[in-house]
């Protein structure tokens, strides 16, 4: 979605992973571990073609594509680690240097980059959704590549889940997170012994998710990557850390200060 447009029912329009005429448009998602971004892709894929986790870990521990159809266009969503797995989580923090480096040259040598989604939750603290925001705009370094926010977990968020972005948007505005869209969803899946309530909610989801990326995907692939931005790979690896580390510090400082305050 965007603040000028209301959402459009594309429930209609079938998903397929077959019959693509000419090359899908990158669309890349990026967040912390646990924000469900591969549920947000068996959202958009109508089925479980992510593995997905209960708990915060990330299940994803390489950079894998998903080709969809939306409404007659072709997009290849790619489901990222998590980059603050670090040596305790799953993803070795060895590997994921590695695997982030040959993701990101592969995407520059072929098609680029046509749309980032950034993935939170509707239940983190805003201030703290600005450290993997700031990390990718810095390595990016290329303002014409469009940027969506997609907020999950707002199953139980009242009246409506839409009402997260009109009650904190100009909060993120504060602290420097400027997006093109965004869409306010729940990826719970979609069980016969859910609510009526819930079962609106995920087409809502569904709706809204596919329409951001709709509207705001680029058709003209951005070079996001290019050889002057990672032509020492220990340069550009030793800056994406560093900048994760300062970035990650910030935000658990920020909790610690509000559990204190809360307490």
């Amino acid at each position: 979605m965007s603040d000028s447009h209301d959402s459009t029912d594309t429930t209609g329009n079938k998903h397929s992973q077959q019959g693509h005429q000419g090359r899908p448009r990158n669309v890349v998602l990026y967040g912390e571990s646990g924000v469900g971004k591969s549920s947000l892709i068996n959202l958009i894929m109508g089925c479980d073609a992510a593995k997905t986790s209960p708990d915060a870990l990330a299940c994803t521990t390489t950079h894998a594509p998903y080709d969809v159809t939306i409404s007659g266009q072709h997009f290849r969503l790619w489901d990222t680690a998590g980059l603050n797995e670090g040596s305790e989580g799953t993803v070795p923090a060895v590997t994921a240097e590695r695997n982030l480096t040959a993701f990101l040259r592969g995407l520059n040598q072929e098609d680029g980059v046509h749309l980032l989604i950034y993935c939170v939750r509707g239940t983190r603290a805003t201030k703290a959704l600005q450290t993997h925001y700031k990390i990718f705009s810095t390595v990016i370094r290329d303002s014409k590549v469009p940027t969506i926010i997609v907020v999950t977990c707002l199953e139980d968020f009242r009246p409506v889940m839409a009402e997260w972005w009109n009650e904190n948007k100009d909060e993120l505005a504060t602290y420097g997170m400027q997006f093109s869209g965004y869409a306010c969803v729940t990826t719970l899946k979609d069980e016969p012994t859910e609510s009526p309530d819930i079962h609106q909610r995920r087409t809502q989801s569904y709706n809204d998710v596919c329409r951001s990326i709709l509207d705001h995907c680029s058709q003209t692939p951005h070079k996001t990557w290019g050889a002057d931005t990672i032509k020492d790979q220990r340069s550009f690896l030793a800056i994406l850390l560093q900048k994760l580390a300062r970035f990650v510090g910030g935000a658990h400082r920020d909790q610690d200060a509000s559990k204190a305050s809360l307490s």
